[in-house]
């Protein structure tokens, strides 16, 4: 109970005491007078420690996106060698023997396995930006549950391939459920973009 209210009660029954005893209402009444003071001190002391409410509203929190460490790795491999990005040609790389590997759960798709070819004849291949689809096929319709941009490293010499795996979920979709086939995979494994070093 507030310290305030507990007052108010004592005054009452200072009030009542001063009727009831006439010989002591003297001393009730200069009772009453201090209880009332002292309820006006506190009403006053706790006035003064609530926060004082803006006219405006504050303004919504700012939603903060996690820190994307493969782009700001990535920014710095551009600003230490600029020509990187220009020495092979998306249309130099492919992919090929595309294949979906089972996820933890039973019809889910949890990682891509693919064969990366380096067409170039000078450069290695250092890094690859990739579109990835995945694709549910029930009776030749075709419907795309997944889809994603990525970015990978990889080390692929002139003219040579290498196997990649690329899992299905990256980091803004963690939370989500597993990508369920029902019927069958096809997936589409397109190159978007390279990265290159002089052997």
């Amino acid at each position: 109970m507030k310290i305030d209210a507990m007052l108010w009660i004592v005054v009452f029954i200072l009030v009542a005491l001063a009727f009831l005893f006439p010989k002591t209402r003297a001393l009730s009444l200069s009772a009453i007078g201090v209880a009332i003071v002292a309820i006006v001190v506190i009403v006053v002391i706790a006035k003064r420690g609530e926060p004082v409410a803006l006219g405006s509203a504050a303004p919504p929190a700012v939603e903060q996106r996690p820190v994307d460490f493969e782009r700001f790795h990535i920014d710095n491999l551009d600003k230490a060698d600029p020509e990187a990005k220009n020495r092979i040609r998306v249309e130099e790389i492919r992919f090929d023997q595309i294949r979906a590997q089972a996820g933890a759960e039973r019809g889910s798709v949890g990682r891509i396995v693919a064969r990366l070819y380096n067409d170039s004849a000078t450069y290695t291949l250092t890094d690859y930006g990739y579109y990835l689809v995945v694709q549910d096929c029930i009776r030749a319709v075709c419907t795309t549950v997944f889809d994603q941009h990525g970015l990978s490293a990889a080390s692929v010499p002139p003219r040579q391939a290498r196997d990649v795996e690329i899992a299905i979920r990256d980091g803004s979709t963690r939370d989500l459920p597993p990508i369920k086939i029902l019927g069958t995979a096809n997936i589409l494994l397109t190159p978007a973009a390279t990265r290159g070093r002089q052997e």
